[in-house]
């Protein structure tokens, strides 16, 4: 954390202290860990084969709680470092966002200009000419359901739908 001090205050600099330096410093260090527990089982497990055996686990329990405060104060040094690192890189992309909002105005704008340069062109050359709107035939297999014509409908009173299900279905009545 001392070192962070020497690093530049730039949002680029800090991000780049944090993913070059900090962070990869801190997971050796907690790698560098995780041997150091391994060591500390192994000469335990060799001492209480060989020594008084209430004093070696009062040791060792006394060793396995330094190891793992240890582990634990790396692991939260890795998470304050990657919080902060992720804070940095959301308040660069944050920073973006009018920067983006500018760029998507001024194509916007180009766009309209762009739309109404073309239609006076096209007012110009078509001066004192009758604007006809033209229709292109579309084959039968490219008309959208839409555009096809539907078939005559023609009414069919409500008698005579239902004298057409007289023969369908069971009767009560036998007859």
């Amino acid at each position: 954390m001392a070192e962070q001090a020497n690093v530049d205050s730039t949002p680029e600099s800090q991000m780049a202290y944090y993913s070059e330096h900090a962070l990869p410093t801190a997971l050796i260090d907690l790698r560098n860990k995780h041997g150091y527990v391994s060591e500390v089982i192994k000469y335990c497990e060799a001492a209480y084969l060989t020594n008084d055996k209430r004093e070696i686990e009062a040791q060792t329990k006394e060793y396995m709680a330094d190891a793992l405060g240890a582990v634990v104060k790396d692991i939260e040094l890795i998470t304050s470092n990657l919080t902060s690192f992720l804070d940095l890189q959301i308040d660069s992309i944050d920073s973006l966002t009018p920067q983006l909002d500018l760029v998507k105005n001024r194509i916007a704008l180009v766009k309209a200009q762009h739309a109404q340069n073309r239609l006076q062109r096209a007012r110009k050359t078509v001066t004192g000419q009758v604007l006809e709107q033209k229709k292109e035939a579309l084959e039968e297999e490219q008309k959208s359901l839409n555009s096809r014509k539907l078939p005559e409908y023609t009414r069919v009173p409500l008698q005579d739908r239902l004298k057409m299900l007289d023969g369908v279905g069971h009767c009560l009545n036998k007859s």
